[in-house]
Order: structure tokens, then C-alpha cells, then sequence
């Protein structure tokens, strides 16, 4: 049996100093409780830029300056230092952290394990809508997972999660437990025409996931703390409405879909906390095993070549000749 936990917690956002010594406070108290993965939400330091999905771009530059002036490098002091406290207390982290590479921001996670080494790192394959505002995106070949002594580890960042491609790329690589990193809920909450960006819509997905891939997942999220409202907001009362605080909904979903966890409080700090068997995919797999016995490559591929819109079944027609050529 191992111990996992997903983390639901409020950044000190848009500080990534605060966040970094909140992260090491978070990962000592899972040594203490002898927790052996533990998993953060999607750019849980320096926190996710709520402001760009309720102002204008331009609007709302306050915020995506903020975020790029607090973001950080993969070989950066402060991934040294949630090696070392990941060393401390003997606990594999996966991290959630806006990323700076050059002069470029990306959503990025960096998995380390229990010696405090930084064992791999990736980038959200496509920002979702508003996102592209503020980060690029990563390549293909970040769909990666880890082999650790208590299984292969992989994650995606929110709506990543979501796509029946990177869904079947991590599932080809073997993944058994699955970090899905998601920003808080706290958006739009009750409103009826974005319920795709409710707690309830992502974690079924979450719990999709699990029963899809016959794998663990790790659905770990941030909470809107009161404090980053009124900045969230940049006081606007308008929007005041449309964002709340709370939105907090980690869990722990079993390879069968099952939820190994109790709910948390939407407004409190704490931990989703299971003890996983990896004999459970075995159960799972006997049913249905996504990249073997019930998987059809054939009928993906006549799929994605019969559907792949006008643009590949319809190809440019070459270029005119040039009058020179034509003469020729």
C-alpha cells in the first residue's frame, strides 16, 4: 500500500516567494504523515491568473505582469528548495508552478522525488482560450510519466486531461497513477453557461479519467483565498459576482472511477489522502486495458484519416508556376 494525497490549499497569490514557503510547510507536514506522493494544483506557485478569464487582455495586465514577474526556472532556487524539503520528509512532490524560460511563461509540473531530485518536467500541450494570453505551449513529447518504486507517475494540467489524445499517449506509456492538476473552482460558480468550468463537470472527468485508464488519479486544485479577491477582481464590482472564494475539490479516484476520498470544505486548506494498491489496475485491466486487449489502433487511425476535417482531406493545390517556369 502507498500513501498518496492530493493537496487542495490558497496560494499566496501572485507571490511566489509566500507561495514557496507555503509549498515547504505543506510538503513537512506530509513527511509527518508519512504521505509518499503529493501532488499540487495547475501553477499552484505563484497561483493561477483568475483575471484574464474576467477582464479584457489588456485589462487585466496587471495580473498576467504579475504572474510573469513571479514565475520561475526549472534549475531555480526555488525548486531547489522543494528538493530539499521533499528530501526531508521523504515524499515525492508533484508541482504546479508557472514557468520562465527565457522570455517566454509556460504551465508547466516538475515531478521530484524523495531524494529531492528533480526527475521530469513538462509543459500544458495547448493553454486553454484566455490562457493563450499568458503562456506558450509545450511539445508533444511532454506527455511523459516516471517509473517510481510505488508505480509510473504521470499528470496533465487541467483540460489537458480532458483530451482523448493525451488521455491514450499516457496510457500507451503504461501511467498508474495520474496527478491532474486543476486551478481552483471558484470561478463562475452556479452559473449555469459555465458549467464546463465547475467542480463537479472537471472532477467527473477526474473520475473519468481513472476509469478509463484503469489507473489512480490524484485530483489536486487551489483555493480563491478572501485576501486575492478584491486584487482578482482589480475591485471591479461587476465582476465581483462572476468569482468566489472557496473552490476548493481535491480527490483521490480508484482504476474503477470509485472516489477514495471524502469531500474537504471548499474554503479550507488540506489533504485528499488514500492508500492506493497497485493490485487494483490489475482488476481493472481484466475488464478493459486501454493500450492492450481493448485497445484498436486500426479503427483509430481509419477514424482520424476519414474525420480530419476539409483542411487534410481537401490539401492546397500546388502554387501556380511562376511566368518564367511556365515559358520554360
Amino acid at each position: 500500500m502507498t500513501k498518496v494525497a492530493a493537496v487542495q490549499a490558497a496560494p499566496v497569490w501572485m507571490d511566489a516567494k509566500g507561495t514557496l514557503e507555503k509549498t515547504i510547510a505543506l510538503i513537512e507536514d506530509a513527511g509527518r504523515q508519512d504521505i509518499e506522493l503529493l501532488a499540487f494544483g495547475e501553477v499552484w506557485l505563484p497561483g493561477y491568473p483568475f483575471t484574464i478569464w474576467l477582464q479584457p487582455p489588456m485589462a487585466a495586465m496587471e495580473i498576467v505582469m504579475a504572474h510573469r514577474l513571479n514565475a520561475i526556472t526549472v534549475d531555480g532556487p526555488e525548486i531547489r528548495a522543494v528538493g530539499e524539503a521533499a528530501k526531508r520528509a521523504g515524499t515525492w512532490v508533484m508541482l504546479g508552478f508557472a514557468e520562465r524560460d527565457r522570455g517566454s511563461i509556460y504551465c508547466s509540473q516538475a515531478l521530484l522525488d524523495d531524494r529531492g531530485e528533480v526527475v521530469m518536467t513538462r509543459r500544458k500541450l495547448r493553454p486553454t482560450h484566455m490562457e493563450r494570453t499568458v503562456w506558450g505551449e509545450g511539445p508533444a513529447t511532454d506527455l511523459k510519466i516516471v517509473e517510481a518504486p510505488f508505480g509510473r507517475i504521470g499528470g496533465l494540467n487541467c483540460w489537458e486531461n480532458i483530451q482523448p489524445l493525451n488521455r491514450q499517449g499516457m496510457f500507451q506509456l503504461g501511467e498508474q497513477i495520474h496527478v491532474a492538476s486543476w486551478p481552483s473552482f471558484g470561478m463562475f460558480k452556479g452559473v449555469r453557461s459555465a458549467y464546463c468550468l465547475s467542480a463537479a463537470a472537471n472532477l467527473n472527468e477526474s473520475a473519468s479519467y481513472a476509469l478509463e485508464g484503469g489507473c489512480f488519479v490524484l485530483a489536486a486544485n487551489s483555493i480563491i483565498s478572501e485576501e486575492s479577491l478584491e486584487r482578482i477582481t482589480l475591485g471591479d464590482p461587476n465582476i465581483r459576482a462572476l468569482v468566489s472564494a472557496g473552490g476548493g475539490a481535491a480527490a483521490v479516484y480508484a482504476p474503477d472511477g470509485f472516489r477514495m476520498t471524502e469531500p474537504i470544505d471548499e474554503y479550507t486548506d488540506g489533504f485528499a489522502t488514500a492508500e492506493i494498491d497497485l493490485a487494483m489496475i490489475e482488476g481493472a485491466k481484466v475488464f478493459a486495458d486501454p493500450a492492450g486487449h481493448y485497445f484498436r489502433p486500426d479503427v483509430a487511425r481509419l477514424v482520424l484519416d476519414a474525420q480530419a476535417g476539409p483542411a487534410a482531406a481537401n490539401p492546397p493545390a500546388p502554387a501556380p508556376a511562376l511566368p518564367s517556369e511556365a515559358a520554360e
